[in-house]
């Protein structure tokens, strides 16, 4: 971010000027340099210059590149072949080179539905899908920049949405909850949801690190209940707030956990009032 002091009499006045953080040019995407990389799609790119600035803030070198420019620059093969051929070209020639990457924007198998950043699709696994899916998609893809293996070699996330508002509402929940902690109990809190085939699981999980960090910890656990049951106490767990959220189930198509009863469903997220208590949710299933 670039400040100016304007002098009217003897008052001094910071302006904040316009950042240079999205790229225009060819040149710029194939010379370059920063340390947090946003690829988006151009319906966003309003949206994320407050993300930007806040990433700023905080030291980072931010450059921001939309999808357009680097399907026209990177004009060969489909479009998630050339994203990556841009983040190889990153990786490789970017000084210095990112280490985090954000992709902004919703993928989807059908494009008619708004495949706005699209992830890249493989044939499914040998197991059976629910529904008869026969491909799964992978973001990881993406950052597999250096050997044979599947280890990400930068650090990518993605802020899936599909519509300036939603996106601007994502990053406003972003900014409110890296610069106005709430430290009440909730950020020391862990909700867990366990199906009765991985209560073992569960409870490694609960007495290898939940507990020696001196968490509370929310449990609902299938032997508990009824899936109407289950499913109350789960959005109540996520309603009272908790800073993570673990979840060792099974999931389905529609979006659920799910063992022999359902732990929370896709329905459920209406009822959510978690508001600035956002939560960190991670699956194992």
């Amino acid at each position: 971010m670039h400040l100016k002091n304007v002098s009217i009499g003897l008052l001094l006045i910071p302006l904040v000027l316009s950042a240079d953080y999205l790229i225009t040019t060819p040149d710029s995407l194939m010379s370059n340099g920063g340390d947090y990389l946003v690829i988006t799609h151009h319906n966003f790119t309003s949206a994320l210059y407050p993300l930007c600035r806040l990433r700023d803030s905080l030291g980072l070198r931010v450059k921001m590149a939309e999808v357009d420019l680097i399907y026209s620059t990177f004009d060969s093969g489909p479009r998630p072949d050339r994203i990556k051929s841009f983040l190889r070209r990153v990786y490789g020639y970017w000084a210095p080179c990112p280490t985090y990457v954000l992709l902004v924007g919703d993928a989807c198998r059908d494009s008619t539905l708004g495949d706005y950043v699209p992830s890249k699709l493989f044939s499914k696994f040998s197991y059976y899908y629910y529904g008869g899916l026969t491909q799964h998609a992978s973001d990881n893809w993406y950052v597999q920049l250096a050997g044979q293996d599947s280890i990400p070699d930068l650090i990518l996330g993605r802020l899936p949405v599909n519509s300036l508002a939603k996106a601007e509402s994502l990053v406003g929940k972003i900014i409110r909850y890296e610069t106005a902690p709430d430290t009440g109990g909730w950020t020391r809190t862990v909700f867990q949801a366990v199906t009765t085939d991985f209560v073992s699981y569960g409870r490694d999980l609960e007495t290898t690190f939940f507990r020696p960090a001196n968490e509370s910890v929310y449990q609902v656990i299938e032997s508990q209940g009824n899936s109407a049951f289950l499913r109350q106490k789960s959005r109540a767990g996520i309603n009272q707030g908790a800073w993570l959220t673990s979840s060792t189930t099974h999931g389905m198509q529609p979006p659920a956990w799910v063992g022999s009863k359902t732990l929370l469903s896709y329905q459920d997220t209406d009822s959510l009032i978690n508001l600035d208590r956002l939560t960190i949710a991670l699956g194992c299933g």
